[in-house]
């Protein structure tokens, strides 16, 4: 049991991780092109939205869960498909499509991983009924100790029914809805935050897809009505970081001194004895925070109870601009620990050297195309109906059908060309013109970028990230196309050893129907 002094500090110290604060990169992504004339949303939510017209728009991210799929790939791989699902339904999305950007190493233990990977991904996938509409496979002895497993998830909402992720209402309820909590990725965030030298599975949570399948039909449900302010993903930092990230965009939207106070001992646990640590820190999956409109209680609890989820009121939201937790020891109960925002969630920044980069490799092949078919044999792609031009056919581009307003969906993506030894720069602008040659080649407009941008210890690959970013923006804003949201994946590292720069990038853009 940590000591009550020790809390505050521990929970600076995750908050304060490379995976959950961004304080490597943030200065660099805030320079990139962010608006647009059919952005609604932008990065700094849980997904990016473009409109796409007729009074509906598309949610689009892009997550990396490459830590965790090295460590126990099927597990890892599975819940990084759940994780980028719930960033889109969090705001309102019915998920309609998933792609997978896959890079692995030449060795034995790769096509070991590789297997248990794709089998992760078609399982959690197939099961939700997501169809994976596309992706690639890449294998390089750069990533023979850090493979890389980045998904990509698109939804579709009614513009008048987005769901944002904050908390705007002192008096308002705070939901915890879904799995129950355990000990299971407690340091998660960290994990992902620092070399990949040590592997410990217990940072890494198990899979629940067809819990994840009543969640999102329950949060859809509820997205559907007035009773809700805002939900959000319990995914890095867990409880601490949704309770957290709530109130915090609601601090910056009304600028009030909103805070927040959470009662740990009404929080439903799957471990016995949990500290507040482990409660706050846990990354057990299939979790959702909800922000409740409170004379709606009843009513949203009764929408969970009919899909038969676990639900309580684990907090409110305060007025106070406090973090509040209240937890019980075993010798004293109700014990109010009242917090700082400014000290748990400090805006902390951590600055490299830019100077020079260095990455270790061979020669980036594509797969034989026995084991991509082998790989697609085993995704859904047709589940949903909504799949026009899947895998079935050669080409790295998806279109899905929109029926609603008589229009198609078309996604490209482009990465093997970010991987330069020596031009970053010029890998990324390639990147992204291949991408939107297809979109033109296909007569679609195209409406904005989510990225997962990949690179090694910040000591290695800073420059190289710089690079790819000023790169990125410049021709951005050359074409108007923005970006509207993607992630950061750094420390994909082994010992002195720093993979390539492997920057992904994705285009969504629209057409009438064909």
């Amino acid at each position: 049991m940590s000591r009550e002094t020790d809390i505050p500090k521990i929970l600076a110290e995750a908050m304060a991780s490379e995976h959950t604060s961004y304080k490597s990169t943030k200065k660099f992504l805030s320079r990139l092109h962010t608006k647009g004339k059919y952005v609604i949303q932008g990065p700094g939510e849980n997904a990016g939205i473009v409109d796409l017209g007729g009074g509906w728009a598309l949610a689009m991210r892009v997550e990396s869960h490459n830590h965790p799929s090295f460590i126990k790939p099927y597990h890892g791989a599975a819940t990084g498909v759940g994780g980028i699902l719930r960033d889109i339904f969090t705001m309102g999305a019915r998920p309609i499509a998933l792609l997978d950007i896959l890079r692995f190493g030449t060795d034995r233990n790769a096509r070991r991983l590789l297997r248990e990977v794709v089998r992760g991904i078609s399982d959690y996938g197939n099961c939700v009924g997501v169809p994976v509409v596309g992706g690639d496979l890449y294998v390089d002895s750069t990533y023979n100790h850090n493979c890389l497993v980045n998904v990509a998830a698109f939804g579709l909402v009614r513009k008048d029914k987005i769901i944002y992720g904050n908390a705007l209402t002192p008096g308002n309820d705070l939901i915890y809805v879904g799995a129950r909590t355990g000990r299971d990725g407690v340091g998660g965030a960290q994990m992902a935050s620092a070399n990949l030298d040590a592997q410990d599975e217990a940072t890494i949570q198990d899979a629940d897809p067809f819990l994840e399948k009543l969640l999102l039909e329950a949060c859809l449900e509820l997205a559907d009505t007035p009773w809700i302010e805002g939900m959000q993903d319990m995914g890095a930092a867990g409880l601490l970081c949704s309770t957290s990230e709530v109130v915090l965009r609601g601090r910056k939207k009304t600028k009030k001194n909103l805070g927040a106070r959470v009662y740990l001992n009404r929080v439903p646990t799957k471990a016995r004895n949990m500290s507040p640590v482990e409660m706050l820190l846990s990354e057990s999956q299939e979790r959702m925070l909800i922000v409740g409109h409170c004379r709606h209680r009843e009513k949203i609890l009764k929408v969970f109870k009919k899909w038969d989820l676990e639900a309580c009121v684990v907090g409110a939201v305060t007025n106070d601009g406090k973090y509040t937790i209240v937890y019980d020891t075993p010798r004293k109960k109700n014990i109010i620990l009242p917090m700082e925002f400014s000290d748990i969630f400090p805006d902390v920044r951590e600055d490299w050297d830019l100077t020079s980069w260095k990455a270790q490799g061979t020669k980036h092949e594509k797969a034989a195309s026995r084991i991509t078919q082998e790989i697609w044999h085993q995704y859904d792609w047709m589940v949903g109906i909504r799949t026009l031009k899947g895998p079935n056919k050669s080409g790295r581009y998806a279109v899905l059908d929109v029926p609603e307003i008589g229009k198609e969906i078309v996604i490209a993506w482009s990465s093997d060309e970010g991987l330069s030894d020596s031009d970053p720069a010029r890998g990324i602008q390639h990147a992204f013109d291949v991408c939107l040659r297809r979109l033109r080649s296909l007569r679609a407009m195209p409406l904005g970028i989510t990225n997962c941008l990949n690179f090694g210890h910040p000591k290695d690959s800073m420059g190289a990230f710089a690079e790819t970013i000023d790169a990125l923006t410049k021709r951005c804003k050359e074409k108007n196309i923005p970006v509207v949201g993607g992630n950061v994946s750094l420390y994909n590292a082994h010992r002195a050893y720093s993979i390539k720069p492997t920057p992904v990038l994705i285009m969504a853009g629209v057409r009438r129907r064909v």
